[in-house]
């Protein structure tokens, strides 16, 4: 299951897009776009296994969350594609800095700080994930 839908970074990605649609003539082309929704999509349910929630989640209210969330981060990528956008900053090309690896610490992080919100919304909850501590004993 994939966050997020073409048409709703297409609605963010107008100058991109034809008039809000992404087709196999565009850049990035549709395909592009639904392969990205999918790798971000993974990545989030990495991120809340990490944190212990049963994925994919089928909760409503954060459904849309993860929807809106999920778009940004591929709208930014669509910007990427076209030499724009925050992945494609001074800073960035400077610093070698890969918008990939960048999308996915960002989602940790987002994913940490929604997490007792996601549980409070009824995302079911398992007592895995990072919260449970391990050590090796020497």
């Amino acid at each position: 299951m994939s966050y997020g839908s073409a048409a709703g970074v297409g609605a963010q990605s107008a100058l991109w897009s034809d008039n809000g649609t992404f087709t196999a003539s565009t850049r990035p082309t549709l395909s592009t776009v639904n392969t990205w929704l999918e790798q971000v999509s993974n990545s989030i349910d990495a991120a809340l296994a990490d944190e212990g929630f049963t994925t994919p989640v089928t909760v409503a209210k954060v459904v849309s969350v993860l929807d809106m969330y999920t778009n940004g981060i591929v709208k930014d990528l669509v910007d990427w594609s076209h030499g724009a956008g925050r992945y494609y900053s001074d800073r960035y090309i400077k610093a070698g800095l890969s918008p990939f690896t960048t999308v996915d610490s960002e989602i940790q992080k987002w994913v940490q700080r929604k997490s007792v919100g996601f549980a409070n919304l009824g995302v079911p909850r398992s007592e895995t994930g990072r919260q449970e501590a391990s050590f090796d004993l020497l």
